[in-house]
């Protein structure tokens, strides 16, 4: 089997090329999952791409392959400027589950400043990790200050689709919200 980089290289950097394949063989064999942070860090669009894109559905499947990284999450893949690792990185980051109190206002501040990205999907993706982040326990202010931001996109988000997914986060919220006092 040829190595999992090889796998993801050549081509458009935009498409998904082997991104399931490569995606399947590390959900059967965890160990090979190294392989896609090193990906990540490549200078090859194709394979940072498409490595952070298998890494997006390995989590979706089993958030907690991905526990052991948290910290290369937060401090290595968060400082990679491309709009297609921002996107999958604020799913990743939505599905974890093991952060501290302090990695987690880090998350949270670190995707709220991806609002102000040029890509309308990072924005929209930035808004629902945030709102994701926040729905923990012991974080209305920072809850609280989502919610503000969901509301300001609804009404003044720069694209219908990022308004449509501010809608669709406002009505989350207001499931959450306690009822209003008579």
């Amino acid at each position: 089997m040829p190595d999992l980089l090889d796998q993801l290289a050549g081509g458009d950097p935009l498409t998904l090329g082997r991104t399931a394949a490569v995606a399947a063989s590390v959900l059967a064999q965890p160990e090979l999952i190294d392989a896609l942070f090193d990906g990540v860090a490549d200078d090859d669009e194709a394979i940072r791409n498409r490595s952070m894109d298998a890494l997006e559905r390995i989590s979706s499947r089993r958030p907690e392959l991905l526990r052991p990284y948290k910290r290369e999450l937060l401090t290595r893949v968060v400082r990679i400027g491309h709009w297609s690792v921002r996107s999958h990185l604020c799913q990743v980051l939505a599905r974890l589950d093991n952060y501290t109190p302090v990695e987690r206002r880090r998350a949270i501040t670190t995707v709220g400043g991806w609002l102000h990205d040029r890509s309308s999907i990072v924005k929209a993706v930035a808004l629902d990790c945030a709102v994701q982040l926040s729905l923990a326990p012991g974080f209305a202010p920072e809850r609280a200050a989502a919610t503000r931001l969901v509301n300001e996109c609804v009404q003044h988000g720069g694209t219908p689709a990022l308004r449509a997914r501010a809608r669709k986060l406002q009505r989350q919220l207001a499931k959450l919200a306690p009822p209003a006092r008579a």
